[in-house]
């Protein structure tokens, strides 16, 4: 019953160990490829098989590097991406550095130019000048006042004209110790001695308050009057150096129901921005009045 284990053969049959053994074949093929480089270095004959391969090939490495490539592409594009928002964020503010220093430069350049005009025109009016600067406007909406600075030094006196480089501001009315205080031309019924530059015709000027043009009042409708007349001061009543700018006529209407033109006139002053002005001393005092022509004066307003 028990029959020998024969053990299975641990090598394949002859019939598949047909061929050379693998040393000869190592030995043929190490052989063979020596042949080929030397006879390729010596005579470059497998450069065109090369060439063939190559571009053959060609298009297999670059699908394999796309991957790399991309990666590299993609990280470089949001490197720069940082980068310019940085350099960006960077011009930005040396803009508006640049801007800020510009317009100080253009608004130090425009300050200088005012005061070097004030100073020409206090070398050529008659009598003191004294310069200051306006601190504050008015907190009324419906007065038009303004605040100048005062010196120490400073002796204004209530009544003096405040000018700036362009003409006729208004008037100095109270003076406290620090500052003084200056009713513009433009408040509602100031009232101005002018002349007409051209035709030395004498008029008054009122302010008719904020946000309107003053006016020449009592003008007849057929005075000579035209847009674009230059009125001055006139001095009349000494209350006011003569030939000051004060206002441009921009406006002439007239209307043959009334005796009188409507005139409307812009000031050549900066009523509103004005920085840099002159307080000039009042002039002097006109030579009194005719005795009978006072008391005619005076007789026709107690009858008033």
């Amino acid at each position: 019953m028990h029959g020998r284990v024969t053990s299975l053969p641990s090598e394949p049959p002859r019939f598949f160990n047909r061929g050379p053994s693998p040393i000869a074949r190592l030995t043929f093929f190490g052989v063979i490829s020596i042949a080929i480089m030397f006879i390729d270095a010596r005579f470059r004959t497998l450069e065109t098989v090369r060439m063939a391969i190559a571009t053959v090939v060609y298009p297999a490495q670059q699908a394999a590097l796309l991957p790399a490539q991309l990666a590299t592409r993609i990280g470089q594009f949001f490197d720069t991406r940082d980068d310019l928002r940085v350099e960006n964020t960077k011009l930005k503010a040396d803009l508006l550095v640049a801007s800020q220093a510009q317009q100080s430069q253009v608004a130090a350049k425009q300050e200088a130019d005012r005061l070097s005009k004030l100073l020409s025109l206090s070398q050529t009016l008659p009598g003191k000048a004294q310069a200051a600067r306006v601190v504050y406007l008015g907190r009324d909406p419906f007065s038009q006042k303004a605040f100048v600075d005062r010196g120490t030094s400073q002796n204004f006196e209530p009544g003096s004209a405040v000018v700036d480089e362009l003409g006729l501001l208004g008037q100095l009315t109270r003076v406290h110790p620090l500052f003084a205080e200056v009713t513009l031309l433009t408040e509602k019924d100031f009232a101005v001695p002018v002349k007409i530059e051209r035709t030395s015709m004498r008029a008054l000027l009122y302010g008719r308050g904020p946000g309107k043009l003053p006016e020449l009042r009592f003008v007849a409708s057929n005075a000579d009057v035209k847009e674009g007349d230059l009125l001055l001061t006139s001095s009349i009543d000494g209350l006011y150096p003569s030939n000051i700018r004060v206002a441009r006529i921009t406006g002439v209407q007239r209307d043959a129901e009334s005796a009188f033109a409507r005139i409307e006139c812009m000031p050549t002053a900066a009523v509103a921005g004005a920085d840099a002005v002159l307080v000039l001393d009042k002039p002097p005092a006109p030579a009194p009045r005719p005795a009978l022509e006072a008391a005619i004066e005076s007789s026709a307003k107690k009858r008033r």
